[in-house]
């Protein structure tokens, strides 16, 4: 398995190792973007999506579950920062049997797009904050 980036390390090595996941999925959305020799990309994209969905509902049952054992006070928003995730894949899910071969690659960049903010933005603030606050509690800070 790919190690993760350094800034993308929260010092969790389980859900470091699920985050390696999320992002390889970003990383093969990516690919199949810039894929010209394939015409026809509905397949892949919609075995991509069921993974990413698949894949972040483990995920995220499994950081909820530890940010609740933990006791953490974030865990709320993380839960509907989560949902929101999901149901924008799921939305994605949906557009696919509308797109056709000259609709297929804008809607793939807009997941591509999407993917990268989203987990970016996602690892390195808010799944930063609950790390912090479980070095915090294993040194007795809180």
């Amino acid at each position: 398995m790919e190690q993760i980036r350094e800034d993308f390390r929260t010092g969790m090595e389980e859900l470091d190792e699920e985050h390696v996941v999320l992002l390889d999925l970003t990383e093969q959305v990516r690919k199949l973007l810039e894929d010209e020799n394939m015409l026809f990309k509905c397949a892949d994209i919609r075995g991509l999506l069921k993974r990413l969905i698949d894949y972040t509902a483990m995920h995220f049952a499994h950081e909820e579950e530890l940010m609740e054992s933990m006791g953490y006070d974030g865990l709320e928003s993380q839960k509907q920062q989560h949902r929101l995730f999901v149901g924008r894949l799921e939305d994605f899910r949906e557009q696919v049997s509308q797109l056709s071969i000259g609709t297929q690659d804008d809607m793939i960049r807009e997941l591509f797009d999407y993917l990268q903010k989203w987990l970016h933005e996602h690892i390195k603030k808010e799944d930063m904050k609950y790390a912090e606050f479980a070095t915090a509690k294993a040194e007795g800070n809180c």
